[in-house]
């Protein structure tokens, strides 16, 4: 509106036709200089380069660097460690016996523990340096929000699909889940709001900060959307070290990375995983009171 108010007064009469042009030269100089303050602000804010970044934006990234990325993995791998080395150390000590199930208060602890590790560790070297914005914790408005439900739905069909395929290729489909949770054990009441919080509400929100976080704009940095959204759903899935669940696994990763891709905040991808490992854990349990597994 600036810019059409200066050309109308400028263009008051053709002795002033030189004082216009250079207004428009002005003007267009201005609207140059916004659109590279919005660009800059939206690439902080949403930890995404704009297709047509110059390249050494590109190659600056998001805030941290792929070393930022790996100490931030050390912080959670020595954290992991150290809190196995405890728990077995004061379990011998104590001579507790363990329940082989993430319900166990051990094998929770240790859990919980990883999880707060891998949120600690991004914090340190992204989050404090380039801002939770930067890293997607951010408004991501209603539609994108709208679409998790759909999508939802979208991921139990590819799953049934993908898992059905792995169990003709394999000769069968087990999910080692199962057990891992359960111990093959109907959960009662309070054991299972315990682990619908550690597997619905803190795994989600830790690994989609991890992945589509701080992974996810470092991929899309250098590949683009389309490269980053399968790099990372494949990375993803080869994270879980389950060989029989990374078909569907780089399914949901697709979804997920699609969703940070489109709204430009992890909280929609929150949203989906928290549904799907919700749902995943309710039906395991069902099951194993209908005596299905």
């Amino acid at each position: 509106m600036l810019c059409v108010a200066l050309r109308m007064v400028a263009s008051g009469s053709k002795s002033r036709a030189t004082r216009a042009a250079r207004v428009v030269l002005s003007c267009t100089g201005v609207r140059n200089a916004s659109l590279k303050v919005v660009n800059d602000m939206q690439e902080q804010a949403t930890g995404a380069l704009p297709e047509g970044a110059p390249s050494e934006l590109r190659e600056r990234g998001p805030g941290w660097g792929w070393g930022d990325l790996l100490m931030a993995l050390v912080v959670t791998v020595v954290g992991g460690v150290a809190l196995t080395l405890a728990a077995r150390s004061l379990v011998d000590r104590l001579g507790l016996q363990v329940e082989q199930r993430m319900i166990s208060p051990v094998f929770y602890l240790v859990g919980l523990g990883i999880y707060l590790a891998v949120i600690l560790g991004v914090y340190l070297f992204a989050a404090r340096r380039a801002g939770w914005a930067a890293l997607g914790l951010r408004g991501a408005g209603w539609r994108n929000f709208a679409l998790v439900p759909p999508l939802f739905i979208l991921e139990l069909l590819l799953l049934v699909l993908v898992n059905s395929a792995v169990g003709q290729l394999a000769g069968g489909f087990e999910n080692p889940q199962v057990d891992a949770l359960t111990g093959g054990q109907t959960l009662g009441t309070g054991e299972l709001l315990a682990l619908l919080l550690l597997v619905a509400v803190v795994a989600p929100f830790a690994e989609e900060l991890l992945f589509r976080g701080m992974l996810y704009p470092l991929l899309r940095a250098r590949t683009g959307a389309f490269g980053a959204i399968v790099l990372s759903a494949a990375i993803f899935a080869a994270a879980h070290v389950v060989p029989l669940l990374m078909p569907g696994l780089f399914m949901v990763g697709l979804l997920l990375a699609y969703l940070r891709e489109r709204s430009g905040s992890i909280w929609p991808g929150v949203a989906l995983h928290a549904l799907q490992n919700g749902t995943a854990l309710l039906l395991i349990n069902e099951a194993l009171k209908q005596g299905l597994v």
